[in-house]
């Protein structure tokens, strides 16, 4: 499967989706830690992806979504 065929499928499968650098637990970076705690505020359950441990996805995903930074909701 092409990497922006798994980006369209992740997307579609998860109605709240983070690509964040680390885990909702163990975030790598201050802007991801506070996505996280924003959408832990909101009572909501999501998905999340480590683009960090994900280097397709973390070089394919600007492309994708037109934004070139992390995290993405």
């Amino acid at each position: 499967m092409e990497i922006m065929d798994v980006l369209k499928e992740q997307v579609e499968s998860n109605p709240i989706l983070l690509y964040m650098k680390g885990s909702p637990n163990q975030p790598m970076c201050g802007f991801s830690a506070r996505t996280v705690q924003a959408v832990m505020e909101c009572g909501q359950k999501f998905a999340y992806v480590d683009v960090l441990s994900n280097p397709e996805v973390r070089a394919n995903l600007p492309v994708f979504a037109n934004w070139p930074t992390f995290p993405q909701l």
